[in-house]
């Protein structure tokens, strides 16, 4: 049985896929699966089907939908337990796409900190592809979205450095045209910048790492009134003394937030 929500909701099981056509059933599926094994209280998943807003006949609309979604997922609807304080879905280890994802990146970042950059890249990479699409994309819940979707974004996110670290490790090819599109999508992402100066100094190009951090310390000022991290500074002060060795630190795991966020946050 395969689960997913890192793209459109996915229910398939032994290559037969199983649609749950209903928008509240979905976003019953994907609370339950985002709670795998524990309890969901009424008022829980109320709150995440009707946003904050549930009807007075919210119990009996939620028991309705229950039994539909039942009835959605095939053999696997037995599952979907009715239980003392709420409902609980059941998955079983590797059938959801969410923990396969960390599963991989986790093993990745360790690799990479052991200093395995082929086999870091290896796992990274078949982290990212684990996802189909935007978390939840089909999933219409602002609860859920706001709780879930962002923190899952930003894991993702994560991994793509942790993988650009490998790649620059290894240095087999240029990474320069993916990182200046997510420096573009990404603006205020410290890592990324950081990871394009180092690649652009590599290839002999020092003038444009030097132009790079110009335009992010412009960015990160007149945007976010902040200055650039210890991280850019740093790069910036060793690219102005070229007898200086550049290396990409490989960062530690954490859930990746743009580094501007976290000191504005503070």
């Amino acid at each position: 049985m395969e689960f997913g929500i890192l793209g459109p909701l996915l229910v398939r099981d032994a290559g037969q896929e199983y649609a749950v056509p209903a928008p509240k059933q979905r976003v019953l599926l994907a609370t339950l699966l985002l709670r795998r094994g524990q309890v969901c209280s009424p008022r829980l998943l109320a709150e995440h089907l009707w946003d904050g807003c549930p009807p007075r006949s919210a119990t009996a609309a939620l028991q309705n939908a229950v039994l539909r979604l039942r009835r959605c997922l095939g053999a696997a609807g037995e599952r979907l337990e009715t239980c003392a304080g709420g409902y609980r879905l059941t998955v079983h280890p590797g059938e959801f796409d969410v923990d396969r994802f960390a599963a991989l990146r986790s093993r990745g970042t360790a690799a990479l900190r052991d200093g395995e950059s082929e086999l870091a890249v290896g796992l990274l990479d078949a982290a990212l592809e684990v996802w189909r699409g935007e978390a939840l994309l089909d999933v219409p819940s602002d609860a859920l979205h706001r709780e879930e979707a962002d923190r899952l974004a930003d894991e993702r996110l994560y991994t793509v450095e942790a993988r650009l670290d490998g790649e620059l490790q290894l240095g087999r090819r240029s990474v320069v045209p993916e990182l200046r599109a997510l420096t573009a999508a990404h603006p205020g992402r410290e890592r990324f910048w950081v990871q394009l100066m180092t690649a652009l100094a590599r290839e002999g190009r020092r003038a444009e790492a030097l132009d790079a951090y110009t335009r992010v310390r412009q960015l990160l000022n007149e945007e976010l009134g902040v200055r650039p991290g210890p991280e850019l500074l740093d790069l910036h002060h060793r690219l102005l003394c070229p007898e200086r060795p550049l290396s990409a630190r490989i960062p530690a795991p954490r859930s990746a937030r743009p580094v501007a966020a976290q000191r504005v946050g503070r």
